[in-house]
């Protein structure tokens, strides 16, 4: 009836939450780099939950990472929406450099 001291095999190949968090972080930037869009399509398209998606754009949006492309219907929900890019090329000109 003596338990044994080691631990399972398997209990030491758990993968790391922020492994997750960094594939998923980057494969939504990429998404967003490549074409502008929803958070939703993007969800379906990589199939990452849509609640970590805004918690991702919400830091990149903190680092300015991220910019609102334009508003437009979504495809899948219908209703209208900010499409999102991370490819500087396609940021909006910021009026705000222009006030002072």
């Amino acid at each position: 009836m003596n338990k044994p001291l080691n631990t399972p095999s398997n209990s030491l190949t758990v993968q790391s939450k922020d492994t997750h968090f960094q594939t998923q972080f980057k494969e939504t930037f990429e998404g967003f780099f490549k074409q502008p869009q929803t958070m939703k399509e993007l969800s379906v398209l990589t199939g990452i939950d849509r609640a970590n998606i805004c918690r991702y754009c919400r830091i990149m949006r903190k680092s300015g990472t991220i910019a609102v492309f334009k508003k437009a219907y979504c495809s899948i929900t219908k209703h209208l929406a900010n499409q999102y890019t991370t490819n500087p090329e396609l940021f909006p000109n910021s009026l705000q450099g222009k006030l002072f």
